[in-house]
């Protein structure tokens, strides 16, 4: 008997440990809102824990590499089927390079110039919903389409210097600024496929250091597509991400607490050791003690959030990622080594498709390499 009780009561102490924890949410303007901790939830039956294991890079500083004419990788994306398709910022012959699954260098395409399906530099490149591969230069009002052989396919015109993401209903989402004496404006949208009837989901604005000061380590705004996803994180509300559906509806803001990161005094030094002492605009430049919550964020096939950080990854030259669930959920975080200069904009692109990470880095030496992990999660 007494040995019965005894299981019984380990069953309940097994139960309750098992037992999912509860999720705090609130709710704003009908609009639900997932508050997330320091410490990540432990959610019972959902892997947690992601572990990378390389599988191929694509290294420029490889004399093949050279042979082929690919240089740089500013952007990069990738297909259904795993093929790679990297663009470089300038070039004198093609600016877009075609790999396969396996690393397999196909055929380059994209010509230099200022005709028809020509560019004079290779800011993006992206795979669109239709499987049509997307050539631009961010300082032209146009993109190019091109099938995934390489073929020029067409031209479409823009109002405004947008830079688009295709979404899986047809239209884009697009970004754009416009500048004032003492603002530098940014807004977040949508538009239809013809880059018309503009909605407004954000906007942004930081000041013109042209002619006012303005912090190095200011706050962003950031946006990112996922298949049935927009995700826009704006610094200047905290840890904040917005998620919406492709018509541009909020459904959800994820929120999380975070530890403020100080700017080393380090970074001071560094940056404004590369200005030339007798610039006058250097004196336009200053840092607030801590950086923003976040610098970048990504998403996978399944609907996980990937928030970047300022936290000081696992190794060199890492930074810490925030992972989420597709519920908003803070569930773990990962190490990569996925930053550009702290004192630079942006963050270099990672891509996730069928359970690969497609992650970009800059090595010791300023090569650019596009590494591909294999994803296990545990």
């Amino acid at each position: 008997m007494k040995k019965a009780v005894i299981i019984f009561t380990c069953f309940l102490l097994l139960s309750a440990c098992q037992k999912q924890p509860k999720i705090d949410r609130a709710t704003e303007n009908g609009v639900e809102v997932v508050l997330n901790h320091i410490q990540p939830y432990n959610l019972k039956g959902e892997s947690n824990v992601l572990v990378l294991e390389r599988a191929l890079s694509i290294d420029t500083e490889k004399e093949d590499m050279l042979k082929i004419g690919l240089a740089d990788i500013e952007t990069f994306d990738v297909d259904q089927e795993g093929n790679i398709f990297i663009i470089q910022w300038q070039s004198k012959d093609n600016f877009a390079f075609k790999f396969s699954s396996e690393g397999r260098f196909i055929k380059s395409f994209v010509r230099f110039g200022q005709g028809p399906g020509e560019l004079e530099y290779g800011g993006t490149i992206l795979i669109s919903s239709q499987n049509e591969v997307i050539a631009k230069d961010p300082s032209k009002t146009k993109y190019l389409i091109y099938d995934r052989e390489g073929r020029f396919l067409r031209e479409t015109r823009l109002e405004k210097k947008y830079s688009p993401l295709p979404l899986t209903n047809g239209k884009y989402l697009i970004f754009w600024g416009e500048d004032t004496p003492e603002w530098r404006k940014q807004y977040v949208g949508l538009c239809n496929s013809e880059f018309k009837d503009v909605k407004v989901l954000d906007t942004f604005q930081y000041p013109n250091a042209l002619n006012v000061r303005c912090p190095v380590n200011r706050d962003r705004m950031i946006y990112q597509t996922a298949a049935d996803r927009i995700f826009i994180g704006n610094t200047a509300k905290g840890y904040e991400v917005q998620a919406y559906d492709p018509d541009g509806n909020l459904l959800r803001k994820i929120r999380k607490e975070f530890k403020p990161v100080v700017v080393s005094e380090e970074v001071k030094k560094d940056y404004f050791n590369l200005w030339p002492k007798d610039d006058p605009l250097k004196n336009n430049f200053y840092f607030t003690e801590h950086w923003p919550p976040f610098r970048g964020l990504f998403t996978d096939d399944e609907g996980r959030l990937f928030v970047l950080t300022y936290e000081a990854g696992i190794n060199p030259g890492e930074f810490m990622y925030d992972i989420f669930n597709p519920e908003g959920i803070f569930i773990g975080r990962i190490s990569l080594a996925n930053m550009k200069n702290l004192c630079r904009q942006g963050s270099f692109p990672v891509r996730i498709k069928k359970k690969y990470l497609y992650g970009l880095k800059e090595k010791e030496n300023g090569y650019k390499e596009l590494v591909v992990y294999r994803m296990i999660w545990k």
